[in-house]
């Protein structure tokens, strides 16, 4: 570990399971106070738990701005002002085509996803402007660089939360403040290890065959993202080494993006 976040106070959405849990304990052992949010209280819980040394599990909606007022007061109360944000949360949503998606559908998944990072976004930048120090890194996705079938309120909110990195970017320009999206692709979380599972169970297949037909004309390297490395990435933007990366689109796909 390289201490790049010795005495930050980190806040990471979705920090219960998948990339979030990462996120959250990789920014832990570079020396961050992390605050772990969550919609599930006790998946905050179970991850703050795991963190170690000055750390808070916070349950909130990301959509609901009233709930993230208070969360960042709650954070800033226990662990002092927000140095950095990782957007995490989101949903996948109802996956058909987009004459069988209900509004409610579309409707929460722009929430959650778009919406619930502004939110995040626009509440802790006002003291990283005071302070003129501050990172956010939002999780886009693959699907925020290419489009996808059947799953148009994903495509949609990950391609916006693109354009708000970028607009949040040029706001914030010599400031000493960054904003930038990672994208993943196909990443090793609990819903993809459920997916792999059914296969193996219901095809009867290896793990190994589960994952390649999983990974089927996606990422060129043939594996699954390890979590772990999206966290890693999502280090080095908080690092001094990437003060000069900001509006940045970031692809971590197996090669997904470059075909």
């Amino acid at each position: 570990m390289t201490g790049r976040l010795d005495g930050r106070v980190a806040l990471v959405t979705g920090a219960g399971q998948g990339i979030g849990r990462a996120v959250a304990l990789r920014f832990a052992r570079e020396g961050a106070c992390v605050a772990a949010l969550d919609i599930d209280g006790a998946s905050a819980e179970r991850t703050a738990g795991e963190l170690g040394g000055r750390s808070l599990a916070v349950r909130a909606d990301v959509a609901d701005s009233a709930a993230i007022d208070a969360a960042v007061h709650e954070v800033e109360r226990t662990l002092g002002p927000v140095d950095v944000l990782a957007n995490i949360g989101g949903v996948y949503g109802r996956h058909a085509p987009i004459r069988e998606q209900t509004l409610e559908n579309w409707q929460r998944v722009l929430d959650v996803n778009l919406t619930g990072g502004f939110i995040c976004a626009k509440r802790v930048l006002r003291g990283m402007v005071d302070r003129r120090w501050g990172r956010i890194i939002n999780v886009s996705s693959i699907y925020g660089l290419r489009a996808a079938t059947d799953r148009i309120g994903y495509v949609t909110t990950k391609t916006g939360l693109i354009g708000m990195t970028r607009a949040v970017a040029l706001e914030t320009l010599g400031q000493n403040i960054t904003c930038n999206a990672v994208c993943p692709g196909t990443t090793r979380t609990p819903v993809h290890e459920a997916t792999i599972a059914d296969m193996m169970a219901v095809e009867r297949l290896s793990r190994a065959d589960a994952e390649r037909r999983l990974l089927a004309g996606k990422q060129p390297t043939g594996r699954l993202i390890a979590a772990e490395d999206v966290a890693a990435l999502m280090v080095f933007l908080c690092g001094p080494e990437s003060s000069d990366i900001t509006g940045a689109a970031l692809p971590i796909d197996g090669g997904w993006s470059a075909q």
